[in-house]
């Protein structure tokens, strides 16, 4: 149940990044908002995201059978990585910078 609960996890932080990855190169230099649609959303994306959020969670619960501490460990590491990469991608927007 552990190395499951890891592999789909770590497979759903990986889908949830590719999906943003893909929203960041579609809007470069353009700011990416928190709590609304990008103004150019690529095909697939939604989906992936939607998947990559399934995968984590599920992941999570899986985990949760082990330690009450992982599940919180992987519910926080990826959406916090995915903020990381938006506030690094407004502000060299924000400078004009090509992202």
């Amino acid at each position: 149940m552990f190395v499951f609960g890891v592999v789909a996890a770590a497979t759903g932080v990986i889908v949830f990044h590719l999906a943003l990855a893909s929203t960041v190169r579609a809007n470069a230099g353009i700011r990416i908002p928190f709590f609304r649609r990008p103004e150019i959303v690529p095909q697939g994306s939604i989906a992936l995201r939607a998947i990559g959020a399934g995968l984590i969670v599920f992941g999570a619960v899986m985990l949760s059978t082990t330690a009450w501490y992982l599940p919180l460990l992987v519910v926080l590491v990826g959406p916090v990585a995915a903020l990381v990469a938006i506030v690094v991608h407004n502000v060299l927007a924000q400078r004009g910078a090509r992202v």
